[in-house]
């Protein structure tokens, strides 16, 4: 028998998982609190309390709405028997503390975050890295593997701790590259071309191959991925490595900068805007106001 999904989130990334698991022939009851995301998701729910399932997924902000959701008394999916995934990007010690009180109310639990973005989104070829027990994962890894290829990375939180050190090397190395950029330009070297050889040498990496060329040079700067998520996630990095007494000098630094590009920039501001920032900042260290 196929499983029933039950999914909680319709953002940019929970709306087009959601199509791709009805695409694989799931039955799938979508909720979220926004009107506007219920109605760009065909048949979504109007309630928490009417979604149903045998696998429920999150794809939620972080974990304190992760939190909030799991402990509503509305969300009646939540039942013995249950696999409830998250597939936010959360805190792996807040994943391991509901986890917990899940297993209390016979409910089992796996982080299962995914990176890829939008494109890979629509795509179905999500990188998944799931965490928690293998009995329970293979209960919903036919679910997962309609929206991606799945990694079992660990026990429970492991998957939330890959994939916050993946996006906090993401931060390092985009910020690397546009910092990089504002020097080549300054130096009166086409960055375009700069970048054509970089990509073509041993610094490249996937920001300067795909980010700066595909958002950053194009002055585009919407690559469906929020600069607070991001700033988000690679918070959570550097506070695991605080966590675990682990040297992290570069990450805290890095971590440092976006949180301070953020206070300058729209809410809402896609996170290859930090281009944006670097080259404001470069203009006024060259015009001695910085």
């Amino acid at each position: 028998m196929t499983a029933s999904v039950g999914v909680v989130g319709l953002g940019r990334m929970g709306s087009p998982m959601v199509a791709a698991l009805k695409r694989a022939g799931f039955t799938v009851s979508s909720y979220d609190r926004s009107p506007e995301a219920r109605a760009a998701t065909a048949g979504s729910v109007d309630a928490l309390a009417d979604v149903t399932g045998d696998i429920v997924i999150l794809m939620l902000p972080n974990s304190a709405i992760v939190e909030a959701v799991l402990t509503d008394p509305e969300f009646t999916a939540l039942r013995r028997g249950v696999v409830v995934v998250d597939m936010s990007s959360s805190e792996p010690s807040s994943t391991r503390a509901l986890g917990e009180r899940l297993a209390d109310a016979g409910i089992d639990y796996l982080d299962a975050p995914v990176s890829g973005g939008v494109a890979r989104a629509e795509s179905a070829s999500l990188t998944i890295m799931a965490g928690g027990s293998s009995s329970t994962l293979e209960r919903a890894r036919p679910v997962l593997e309609a929206m991606g290829t799945v990694t079992h990375v660990g026990d429970l939180g492991a998957g939330h701790a890959v994939k916050a050190c993946n996006n906090v090397l993401v931060g390092v190395t985009l910020l690397a590259a546009v910092e990089v950029l504002e020097i080549v330009r300054s130096f009166g070297v086409d960055p375009a071309v700069a970048f054509d050889v970089i990509n073509s040498s041993t610094g490249r990496s996937w920001s300067s191959e795909h980010k700066v060329p595909t958002f950053v040079l194009s002055e585009d700067y919407r690559s469906g991925f929020g600069f607070g998520l991001l700033t988000k996630d690679m918070g959570i990095a550097v506070g695991l490595a605080e966590e675990l007494g682990v040297e992290h000098g570069l990450l805290g630094s890095a971590t440092s900068m976006w949180r301070r590009a953020g206070e300058g920039l729209p809410v809402d501001a896609d996170h290859t805007s930090i281009a944006e920032w670097v080259a404001g900042q470069s203009r006024s260290v060259a015009g001695g106001t910085a």
